[in-house]
């Protein structure tokens, strides 16, 4: 029998075997000097999971260390994702462990599908075992989110990649009676003593981290109860990545002329409030953190940034970062207002202050303006129309709050077309009725040719993309505030009334940008509707 069937444990009569078979490893991994491109045949990523150092070819065969059983129970699916054939040797977890450190970089390291490293995982069950692996190929898939929705005959599994759900029930095949044992064990994975496993009328949260390979995840938690059955709640799981690679503003996805002149905006004001809108997923943390990069970089010199957070999403070392926590008691309950509060006699340079949900959270924003400080922060709102008319309806004064308005930048996350399993697209009359005559005729230029996603059997087999898209990019619209602009927006107040002003300061629409894009090949036309949208 194939030594990949066997579930290997390293005792001395199988070590024997192995090596009668040629198939324990026993030279020193940090001694090779493996060769660059051998070691460039195997992702960080795939070494971590599955313990892989790759040593050399034997012939069309990558040859791989190992001492993870589950790299020998999945050899074919290590095959299929690097799309080649391989031969699989068993060495010394230390031997493997000091080369993945020394060739990969990798510190972190856990037995097969562990996911929690305070956790050995001996004592897990079956259940709790399929739960870290589905984190795991979540945080491998480059998942944003994991949604469990329970159902009649068992609980429904998606994850969000590029924007959109990807359907993978059948992978795990998790049974409808464990609905209540899944969730329990989710909740009892956090780490912030905010998950209650008794409550199951209401919403709840909770936060832990774990680690894919040698990358920390911070994993958010919220669940809500379902109406369909007494004690079922549907769960979702936000992977956040704390992989501390800096984004900076040139690699969000703005156009040259946009990027230029929300650099120039940064540059120029000393203090005032900067905002990013759109929806939960949009990239608007990012972004804020991208633009507090480019005023560092201006600087040149270190500056004491405070961020407000609720709950801290990107963790960055050289910024005070600050968590909001709420409690039963007033003199417990630590406030945005408290911190701002603390924060301004700490000689501070710079705020970050993570959203503004209503007239409390704009004056606290407002007063760390109006103090002397650039404030960066967010606001859920589809559009700039609609953060101004929202920010406008806001108990608070229209005056000082359009005073401090220096920038609005409004975005999404849109999907890019993989350019091997695309296919060309024709406009459905469904379409073309949602087009102005200019649009139409934009898309339909002798020189235009329309892209769309290929098959389901095409993206399932492409090995350049997932699910028909290379990655996402923001597309964005933006509002700079100057006081022409101010004295029209301080009388306005519906939606169309400001439009017509942001219109006569040429402002321009993710939409008309997401047609310009759709023109161009790299997004397809259902992307722009179902991210978008077209507003009347």
């Amino acid at each position: 029998m194939p030594i990949q069937e066997h579930e290997i444990e390293i005792e001395d009569h199988i070590i024997n075997q192995l090596d009668r078979q040629g198939l324990y490893f026993r030279d020193d991994l940090c001694d090779m000097k493996i060769a660059k491109e051998i070691l460039e045949k195997i992702p960080k990523d795939l070494a971590a999971k599955y313990h892989l150092i790759p040593v050399c070819m034997d012939g069309e065969k990558i040859v791989l260390v190992t001492d993870s059983e589950n790299a020998i129970i999945n050899t074919k699916e290590i095959q299929e994702q690097l799309n080649a054939q391989t031969k699989i040797l068993l060495g010394e977890s230390d031997n493997v462990k000091m080369a993945l450190s020394q060739y990969y970089q990798v510190q972190g390291y856990y037995k097969s599908a562990d996911v929690d490293r305070s956790d050995s995982g001996l004592d897990d069950g079956p259940l709790k075992r399929r739960i870290k692996e589905m984190m795991q190929d979540a945080a491998h898939g480059r998942a944003s989110d994991i949604h469990l929705l329970p159902f009649s005959n068992g609980i429904y599994v998606y994850f969000r990649i590029n924007g959109h759900l990807v359907d993978v029930t059948d992978e795990y095949a998790f049974k409808a009676e464990e609905s209540i044992n899944l969730v329990n064990i989710i909740k009892g994975m956090d780490t912030s003593r905010t998950a209650d496993v008794g409550m199951v009328t209401m919403p709840g949260s909770g936060s832990w981290l774990v680690y894919h390979g040698d990358t920390p995840i911070f994993i958010r938690l919220a669940t809500v109860p379902t109406g369909n059955k007494e004690g079922i709640q549907k769960v979702n799981l936000r992977l956040l990545p704390q992989n501390h690679k800096i984004v900076k503003l040139d690699q969000i996805g703005y156009p040259e002329n946009d990027l230029r002149e929300i650099r120039k905006v940064l540059y120029k004001f000393a203090t005032g409030l900067f905002l990013n809108s759109g929806p939960t997923g949009a990239g608007k943390t990012t972004s804020l953190y991208a633009q507090m990069y480019d005023v560092l970089d201006f600087a040149n010199e270190p500056l004491n940034i405070m961020t407000i957070d609720d709950p801290i999403e990107i963790h960055e070392e050289r910024f005070t970062q600050v968590q909001v926590r709420h409690a039963e008691q007033e003199k417990l309950t630590l406030s945005a207002a408290k911190i701002l509060k603390v924060g301004l006699r700490s000689d501070p340079d710079m705020f970050l202050y993570n959203e503004i949900r209503d007239a409390s959270d704009a004056l606290v924003a407002i007063e760390a303006s109006t103090t002397g400080h650039r404030v960066f922060s967010t606001v859920h709102a589809s559009n700039c129309i609609k953060t101004i008319t929202r920010l406008l309806d806001l108990d608070v004064s229209k005056t000082s709050l359009l005073s401090e308005l220096r920038m609005i930048i409004s975005q999404r996350l849109i999907g890019i077309l993989c350019p091997y399993c695309s296919e060309e697209h024709k406009l459905t009359e469904m379409e073309k009725s949602i087009l102005t005559d200019n649009e139409l005729k934009i898309l339909t230029a002798p020189a235009v040719k329309l892209m769309e996603r290929g098959s389901l059997e095409k993206r399932k087999t492409c090995k350049h993309c997932q699910h028909g898209f290379e990655g996402r990019m923001a597309v964005d619209e933006y509002v700079v505030f100057s006081n022409d602009l101010r004295d029209a927006l301080l009388g306005q107040t519906s939606f169309k009334n400001i439009e017509t002003v942001l219109k006569s300061h040429n402002f321009k629409s993710m939409w008309e940008k997401g047609i310009e894009m759709v023109a161009s090949g790299r997004v397809e036309f259902k992307e722009i509707v179902h991210v978008i949208g077209k507003d009347d």
